[in-house]
């Protein structure tokens, strides 16, 4: 390229099962806000999922609509059926109207078909882990049919011109499954700005404690929930707890509310509509709680740092969230125990000087995640592997 001359804006395609805000998982939202980032630097950017409704894209951001979304879960596992829909799907896209194609690795079925065609027409393909899961698929799925689940999790590894890690321990695995080049970081970012437009408006008047999540088994909320059972009940007769979010795990966790004797002090949301209302409910908050055996970079405690919320979490070796949040700096890391979950619960709503400084760290670590900072980054790969 000559000098002087400005790079050509790129056309990507984010390609996913899902479309925010019809389904406000981890992955759309990111896909949503990278997407909205990207369009500011120039770039054109199309968001393809299912969906029940017409994609709601940000400025500068066209929708790809591949149909009505299904039940992503058949019980607490995700739906084989709905993974062989994308895959079918894939087959049919018209990918020639792009330079770059991205697409998360999960759920499987739909890569094989995808780098095929890519290779095939020349198309760059980055594929963004957020998790990668090894032999923790036999406690999941059972010895045979976790195996299975990881050889084709291995197999997967090895395909697309790069991979894409959001922390360190999936770096770690992938690299020891892809066996070539092309493994790059890419963490997850949040928007500052509407973050602290919400803090400013916010007068930190809601329950002290929250948890925003897919409600499922490994975010071992009944352990949250066995926590706030042994703290002592607010004064004024308000909830302490509020868990947002809905999944296979709801009616179980409802049930254990009503046995546990903690109605008066969980508040349980079902969904929020948009992501306003949910940077509203954490900067109403003091206290993020992030409970979870598993999770591969943590979108939820990095937007509870920007809202200044320190952020208490449970010590998992499938956990990437100590990565984030940093033990005594902008959070609390604790065994999975319910009562050493509750003392450090107790020890930051109890110490005004420690939830202060720890609020003020969370803030300048979530700066250094702004979606602006992660755009230029995937840029940077994007242009990488173009050649542009």
């Amino acid at each position: 390229m000559s000098a002087g001359v400005a790079p050509c804006p790129l056309r990507i395609l984010f390609l996913y099962e899902t479309l925010y805000p019809d389904f406000m998982g981890g992955v759309e939202v990111r896909n949503h806000e990278l997407a909205r980032a990207l369009a500011a630097r120039g770039h054109r950017v199309t968001l393809a999922g299912f969906s029940n409704s017409e994609p709601s894209t940000p400025p500068g951001v066209q929708g790809l609509l591949l149909g009505p979304r299904l039940d992503l879960y058949a019980g607490r596992r995700r739906s084989i059926a709905h993974a062989l829909r994308l895959a079918r799907a894939v087959i049919r896209l018209d990918l020639d109207a792009y330079d770059v194609i991205e697409t998360a690795s999960v759920p499987f079925a739909h890569l094989p078909p995808l780098a095929a065609r890519c290779a095939a027409l020349g198309k760059p393909l980055l594929v963004t882990w957020y998790e990668h899961w090894g032999r923790y698929w036999r406690s999941y799925a059972g010895k045979g049919l976790g195996l299975v689940y990881q050889t084709i999790e291995a197999l997967s590894a090895r395909l697309g011109t790069a991979v894409l890690f959001t922390s360190e321990l999936t770096g770690r695995r992938l690299r020891a499954a892809r066996r070539r080049r092309g493994v790059e970081s890419l963490g997850c970012g949040v928007d500052f700005e509407r973050a602290s437009r919400a803090v400013e408006a916010s007068a930190r008047s809601g329950p002290p404690l929250v948890f925003v999540g897919r409600l499922m088994p490994h975010k071992r909320l009944d352990l949250l929930l066995q926590a706030v059972a042994k703290l002592r009940p607010r004064t004024d007769g308000c909830a302490l707890l509020t868990i947002l979010g809905d999944g296979p795990d709801r009616e179980r966790l409802e049930r254990l509310v009503m046995d546990l004797g903690v109605s008066d002090r969980v508040r349980l949301v079902r969904r929020l509509e948009t992501s306003d209302d949910v940077y509203a409910l954490l900067a109403s908050a003091r206290v993020a709680v992030q409970p979870s055996a598993r999770e591969g970079f943590g979108l939820f405690p990095l937007e509870a740092l920007a809202a200044g919320l320190p952020v208490v979490s449970c010590a998992s070796p499938d956990s990437a969230v100590g990565e984030l949040v940093r033990d005594g700096v902008e959070g609390i890391a604790v065994p999975a125990d319910r009562d050493a979950l509750a003392a450090a619960l107790e020890r930051l709503l109890d110490d005004e000087a420690t939830l202060t400084r720890m609020s003020h760290s969370a803030r300048q670590r979530a700066a250094e995640f702004d979606w602006a900072k992660i755009a230029a980054r995937f840029e940077d790969l994007a242009r990488g592997v173009t050649g542009s």
